[in-house]
């Protein structure tokens, strides 16, 4: 999807390469070269090492998943971990299904595909796998997320049930038809079953009684993006844009942190100096707001005289920056510092609210 949603398989390098095995055999492959005699002795028995090795030294793989869509589900019901199991499975079926393939086949026909990285018969089989299996499990789990949601909805309301992440922006309040969302959305990633995926969230939407063409449906990324440019650590000067609602470090029980990591030497950033960055950077936008020039909304022509209402070509004259896409980065500001604790930010938009109420009222 993006950074910072993705998921895979990550191997592992056999020992023979880390250990600098190869480079030996290499070098006895030459020797033999020059030695004519015995050359096409040689050359069958290192055939038969790299088939050993090829068997002995298996690539270990592990599953690696990042969503950052996960977080934005609901800890109530299992959401999260239902997400994390359904994706990661569909990942294991298919490096399972690729692996049987591939050892099926003879020698000499391993990576004659027609389709470069996937053999042929794949498709068939994931296609058969979503329309079959999948289906039933991802139905079965709906079900439950919906029964378990109606039976806390007395306590708690839908709404409390989703986190409040620095990027949530979106009113959720229903867990069941989130989840079916999000689950679709990352399965349909594959172009291979995209129909199948079309017609198993078509067939969700009727479970969770949601319209298929209804716009609560259709899915929005539910964290909102923010890129502090050029941040610099402090420890080894390592330089780097910083998504600080989408690349907060993540505790292993699924929590946001209220602190970043360099990514090169995993040291803490200075939260004091991300403020002050913050802070700047708020108050351009607000310069760059209020002496925005003013646009016709017929010909796109920019105000040139301050007198004229219209234009000449009888137009209206808008905003270039409207006050609605301003007061919505506002509001990533705000997340962001009621999340992180910084009171200086919180301060200064507040101040920003109060001198401008007409900012936070074009929101509504």
């Amino acid at each position: 999807m993006d950074p910072s949603n993705y998921g895979g398989v990550k191997g592992k390098l056999p020992s023979s390469v880390l250990y600098g095995e190869v480079r030996s055999k290499q070098k006895k492959r030459k020797q033999g070269e020059e030695d004519e005699e015995g050359s096409e002795d040689e050359d069958e028995d290192d055939a038969e090492e790299d088939d050993g090795d090829a068997e002995t030294d298996e690539v270990e793989e592990l599953i690696e998943s990042n969503w950052n869509v996960m977080h934005y589900l609901p800890q109530t019901a299992s959401c999260q971990k239902y997400f994390l199991m359904i994706v990661s499975g569909k990942t294991k079926t298919n490096i399972c299904a690729y692996n049987l393939h591939s050892c099926s086949l003879p020698q000499h026909e391993r990576g004659a595909e027609t389709q470069p990285g996937f053999p042929a018969g794949m498709i068939s089989f994931s296609q058969e796998y979503v329309a079959s299996e999948l289906t039933q499990n991802i139905f079965t789990i709906t079900q439950k997320i919906q029964k378990k949601v109606t039976g806390t909805r007395s306590v708690t309301q839908s709404s409390e049930m989703f986190p409040v992440l620095p990027g949530s922006h979106l009113p959720l309040n229903n867990p069941a038809l989130e989840f079916v969302k999000y689950v679709c959305q990352v399965l349909s990633l594959d172009a291979n079953i995209v129909n199948q995926v079309n017609k198993l969230k078509r067939d969700l939407l009727r479970l969770v009684d949601v319209g298929e063409f209804s716009e609560e449906a259709q899915f929005r990324d539910p964290c909102n993006s923010y890129i502090l440019p050029e941040v610099i650590c402090h420890h080894c000067n390592f330089c780097r844009d910083l998504d600080l609602c989408k690349d907060p470090t993540v505790a292993q029980d699924g929590s946001v942190l209220p602190q970043w990591f360099c990514s090169n030497c995993q040291m803490q950033y200075e939260t004091e100096s991300i403020e002050t960055a913050l802070v700047d950077a708020l108050q351009k936008k607000l310069m760059s707001y209020t002496l925005q020039d003013l646009v016709c909304t017929k010909c796109k022509g920019v105000k040139e005289a301050n007198m004229p209402l219209y234009c000449a070509c009888a137009g209206n004259f808008d905003l270039t920056f409207s006050a609605k896409s301003f007061s919505e980065q506002t509001a990533v500001f705000r997340n962001i510092a009621s999340h992180y604790n910084m009171r200086f930010l919180e301060e200064t938009i507040d101040w920003l609210l109060e001198m401008s109420p007409q900012i936070s009222q074009s929101r509504h």
